[in-house]
């Protein structure tokens, strides 16, 4: 079986190539896993230096490629009860996992899978799970987001922050986004109800923070979600720390600041790095922190009850049509390859295989 994985080149300078592997095996079924046939991935850039962290222990030459996964079931182990031979599912690899997504076939735990409903396209499915996991993650179980906040969300026409802003407005949330180029904004613009604010954001500084007082009378927003901060405001520490960006991000001073009294931050900055200014300005605000990893959640064998309500609600949402991912590109199997290469420069929506 052919499957696409990131064949490492140097670990020490984070170099690496996506390659196309054949007569990959699946690995054994037990009684509670599932064999589907795929129908559809999800594609995203794996984050390499996350995976070298987990893999420590037993270090890898290459990664498998495509968590998000859509296809119809054709075995199931002995003890499952959830799922039978011919359902559609969808449902999240493990990080850490020995299988590829953008391959014919995977076995899957039955607890890591829920059933597509009727009406909902393998493609949509499998373009939404990965982002409606880790937007339900960010804004529930981190945030605690509840009707009447204020939510920034950054980076609001990416695949997540499409699904993190129906989820926010459809738990009853005032939304205020960013949007680095008039595309974007555009895109943004369409949604149904749109943001309450899109803030265009570039060079220039303090734009976030002055426009997010503004829109909020100066108090600030109850929760931000980002995609990633700049840290350093001098180009010497940035090129030591080696940060590089080929996007617009807000610098971390821009959150704290942008922050109201009770606010929580919500990042994916995994190295984020706090000066004592910056945690005396979160002290004095009663604010917090909180960092979004959604793989935690198959990672780890506890919570699975919680996971499980994630995957269900998020289908039950994309069936309503509460969740309305933005599918930018379907591709074919060999041009996976050229897509993973060129998601950094996708700003809007998802890509997805489709086989």
């Amino acid at each position: 079986m052919k499957a696409v994985c990131s064949e490492i080149i140097s670990q020490d300078e984070d170099t690496y190539d996506f390659v196309v592997k054949d007569g990959v095996d699946l690995p054994t079924q037990d009684p509670n896993s599932i064999k589907i046939k795929v129908r559809a991935c999800g594609l995203s850039f794996p984050d390499h230096k996350v995976l070298h962290e987990i893999t420590k222990r037993n270090p890898k030459s290459d990664f498998c490629i495509g968590q998000e996964v859509a296809g119809t079931v054709i075995e199931v182990g002995s003890a499952v009860t959830a799922v039978k031979c011919g359902d559609s599912v969808v449902g999240l690899l493990p990080v850490d996992s020995t299988q590829s997504g953008c391959s014919s076939y995977c076995v899957f735990s039955e607890y890591d899978v829920v059933k597509i409903p009727e009406g909902s396209s393998f493609v949509h499915a499998a373009g939404c799970i990965g982002d409606a996991v880790r937007a339900y993650t960010a804004l529930h179980y981190l945030a605690r987001v509840c009707s009447g906040d204020t939510v920034l969300i950054i980076d609001g026409a990416s695949s997540f922050g499409t699904v993190a802003i129906q989820l926010a407005q459809n738990w009853g949330a005032k939304v205020l986004t960013t949007a680095s180029c008039e595309e974007e904004r555009k895109y943004l613009e369409s949604f149904q109800p749109s943001p309450a604010r899109i803030i265009d954001v570039g060079e220039e500084s303090n734009v976030l923070m002055s426009s997010v007082l503004e829109e909020t009378g100066g108090l600030g927003v109850d929760c931000i979600i980002d995609s990633g901060v700049r840290q350093f405001t001098q180009d010497e520490d940035s090129s030591i720390l080696v940060e590089e960006y080929r996007h617009p991000m807000p610098l971390k001073h821009e959150i704290i600041l942008s922050l109201g009294v009770g606010g929580r931050w919500v990042t994916s900055q995994r190295d984020l790095q706090l000066d004592p200014p910056n945690s005396q300005v979160l002290f004095l605000k009663g604010a917090s922190i909180c960092f979004l990893f959604q793989h935690i959640w198959t990672l780890s064998a506890g919570q699975q009850g919680r996971y499980q309500h994630i995957l269900s609600d998020s289908m039950q949402k994309l069936a309503s049509g509460v969740i309305v991912p933005k599918i930018t590109k379907k591709v074919s199997f060999d041009q996976v390859i050229p897509t993973l290469k060129g998601l950094g420069e996708m700003r809007i929506g998802k890509a997805v295989l489709e086989l």
